[in-house]
C-alpha cells in the first residue's frame, strides 16, 4: 500500500507532518503527527496565579489572546470559587471582548487570505481569481494591509501586539481616552467598508459565481466570497468530511449578564445541546496512547499532570494528546460556534455548503467568512457602548487556594485552562487547545482524531500533489505552536533569567 509523507505542511501556523495510506487512489488511513514536545505547563509551576497569563501567552505568537484571556478566566475561576473575587467591571469585560474581536478579525483575516486563500487563486489553482494571489493578487494585498492596521488599533488597548500586557486578573488595565477609542472606531469602520456589509453576501457571491466585477461596497467581502466558489468548484463541499460532532466553548460577554453572545453548545447525532460548566469539566479527558508521553500524562483534565516526554514510547507518533468529550473526538472552530449558535448568515452552509451542520471543508472555510462578518458588527456596537470613565478592573490578591478553569473560544476554536493553586502558588496547570481536538492522534481504540477521519476517503489522483489533503488540513487553521513546544534532540538545556531591577545595573 503506497505511503505518501506530507512533511511539512506548509501554510499553518508551526510544525505538522501527515502520513497517508493511500489503495486504489484514495486516502484509507492518516496519522497526523504534531512534530514537537510542549512543555509551557511546567513552566508556570510555582509562581503566583497572576503570573501564568503573562507565561502562558508566550505559547504562541498568533495566539496570544486567547491563551492570556482564557488564563484569566482560569484563575478568576479559582478565587472565585475560593470566594476571593466577585466579577469583572463591565466595562473592563467590553474592552475585554473588543479586544479578542479584534483580534479574531486579524486572524481570520489572515487565515483566508495568506494560509488558506492561494489554494484556491489563479497562481496555484488556475481558478482566474488573481486577486487571490499571494503576494501580488490586489485582494491578497488589501487584506495585508487591513490586517496589519487592525493589529496596530489592537496595540492602542492592549499596550503591544503579539503579547498585550493590559490583560490582568480582575479587569483591564489599559486607561484609553476617548480620541484614542475614537481613532479605534475609525480603524473598525475603515475594516468594515472594506469588507462590505453582512446582508450583502449572498449576492456577492452571486457576483464572485459569476466572475462579475468587484462591488465598490465589499471588494474584500467579494474577495472572500472568491475562496468560497473556488472551493465549491473544487468539490469542497464533499470533501474533508468529519463525523459530523461539534464542541464549542463559545466567546463573547458583551453588554448583558454572564450569559455568551455565542453559546457554548455540543453538537452530536443531530442534536444540540448545552452542556453546563460541571458537564464540560467531567467529560473532558486526554488520551496520550499514541502521543510522545507517558501513560500517566493523560486522563481526566481535573488532574492530568503536566506532560512527561516518552520519545521512544511504542506505537506513539505524535506529541499532541487526543482530547475527547465522553468518549469522543469533537471538531472544534467557527464552524462549531456558529453551529451552537444556530447561525448561518447568508445560508451559505446551508446552500451550497449541503447543510448548515454538515463538517466539510467548504463549511470550515464559509463559517469564518460568516463570523468575520458578524463579529465586525460585535466590535463596532461594543465600541459605542464602551465608557472610559467607567472602572476597568476590580481588586485582586493572589493570595489563596483553590482550583479553577478557564473555557474560551480562541479563533481556532474550544480553548481551556486549567488551574490548581495552593497558598498562592500555581500547584497544577494544563492546557487544552483547539489543535489538539482537531489534529491531534488516535486514542486507545484506534479511533482517528477528527482531521485523520475527515481526509480518508479523499481521492488522490497525483500522489505528488495532494492538493485536497492540504485544503483540508488548513481549513481546520492548526495552530502547532499552541499544540507544542520544544524539545533539544540531544541536550538539556537550563536558563536562569534574573529580572532587572529599576536603578540597578543591567
Amino acid at each position: 500500500m503506497p505511503e505518501i509523507e506530507i512533511d511539512p505542511t506548509t501554510r499553518i501556523e508551526g510544525h505538522h507532518s501527515t502520513t497517508l495510506s493511500v489503495s486504489d487512489g484514495e486516502v484509507v488511513r492518516a496519522e497526523s503527527e504534531m512534530n514537537m514536545f510542549r512543555g509551557i505547563e511546567s513552566i508556570v509551576l510555582g509562581r503566583p496565579p497572576s503570573d501564568a497569563p503573562q507565561v502562558t501567552q508566550m505559547v504562541c505568537g498568533v495566539c496570544f489572546t486567547c491563551h492570556r484571556q482564557a488564563s484569566i478566566l482560569a484563575i478568576e475561576d479559582a478565587a472565585r470559587r475560593a470566594g476571593m473575587f466577585d466579577s469583572v467591571p463591565l466595562h473592563g469585560r467590553l474592552l475585554r471582548d473588543i479586544m479578542e474581536g479584534m483580534f479574531l478579525l486579524w486572524n481570520h483575516t489572515i487565515h483566508l487570505f495568506t494560509l488558506a486563500g492561494p489554494d484556491y487563486s489563479e497562481a496555484v489553482a488556475d481558478t482566474g481569481f488573481d486577486r487571490l494571489d499571494p503576494v501580488d493578487g490586489a485582494g491578497y494585498r488589501a487584506a495585508l494591509r487591513r490586517q496589519r492596521e487592525l493589529l496596530q488599533a489592537f496595540s492602542a488597548f492592549g499596550g503591544r501586539a503579539p503579547h498585550p500586557l493590559t490583560y490582568a486578573p480582575g479587569g483591564v488595565t489599559a486607561d484609553p481616552d476617548p480620541e484614542t477609542v475614537e481613532e479605534v472606531r475609525e480603524t473598525v469602520a475603515a475594516f468594515r467598508d472594506w469588507l462590505g456589509p453582512t446582508d450583502a453576501l449572498e449576492a456577492v457571491l452571486s457576483t464572485a459565481r459569476d466572475r462579475g466585477p468587484v462591488p465598490d461596497h465589499a471588494p474584500g467581502l467579494y474577495d472572500l466570497c472568491s475562496v468560497l466558489v473556488a472551493a465549491e468548484e473544487a468539490g469542497a463541499t464533499g470533501f474533508g468530511v468529519g463525523p459530523g460532532r461539534f464542541y464549542a466553548n463559545g466567546m463573547f460577554y458583551g453588554t448583558g449578564d454572564r450569559s455568551l453572545v455565542l453559546p457554548r453548545g455540543i453538537y452530536a447525532d443531530g442534536r444540540l445541546r448545552r452542556p453546563d460548566r460541571e458537564e464540560l469539566i467531567g467529560g473532558i479527558t486526554e488520551d496520550v496512547s499514541h502521543a510522545w508521553y507517558t501513560g500517566d500524562s493523560g486522563g481526566p483534565a481535573t488532574t492530568a499532570p503536566p506532560p512527561e516526554p516518552a520519545p521512544e514510547k511504542t506505537d506513539a507518533y505524535s506529541w499532541g494528546k487526543a482530547p475527547r468529550f465522553e468518549g469522543q473526538s469533537m471538531e472544534t472552530g467557527p464552524l462549531a460556534r456558529l453551529i451552537a449558535a444556530d447561525r448561518d448568515p447568508g445560508d451559505i452552509r446551508a446552500s451550497p455548503g449541503g447543510d448548515a451542520n454538515r463538517s466539510s471543508t467548504f463549511n470550515r472555510l464559509a463559517a469564518r467568512v460568516q463570523e468575520l462578518l458578524i463579529v465586525t458588527g460585535l466590535v463596532e456596537s461594543w465600541l459605542d457602548e464602551l465608557d472610559v470613565d467607567e472602572p476597568m478592573t476590580g481588586e485582586w490578591t493572589d493570595d489563596f487556594s483553590g482550583s479553577g478553569v478557564g473555557f474560551w473560544g480562541a479563533s481556532r476554536g474550544a480553548l481551556s485552562h486549567w488551574v490548581d493553586i495552593e497558598d498562592g502558588e500555581v500547584s497544577r496547570y494544563q492546557i487544552i487547545t483547539p489543535t489538539t481536538w482537531n489534529l491531534g492522534p488516535r486514542d486507545a481504540d484506534d479511533e482517528p482524531s477528527i482531521f485523520e477521519e475527515a481526509v480518508e476517503g479523499i481521492a488522490v489522483p497525483d500522489v505528488s500533489n495532494p492538493i485536497d489533503v492540504m485544503r483540508t488540513v488548513r481549513s481546520f487553521d492548526p495552530c502547532l505552536g499552541c499544540g507544542v513546544h520544544v524539545q533539544g534532540p540531544d541536550h538539556n538545556f537550563e536558563t536562569t533569567i534574573e529580572p532587572h531591577a529599576p536603578g540597578g545595573e543591567q
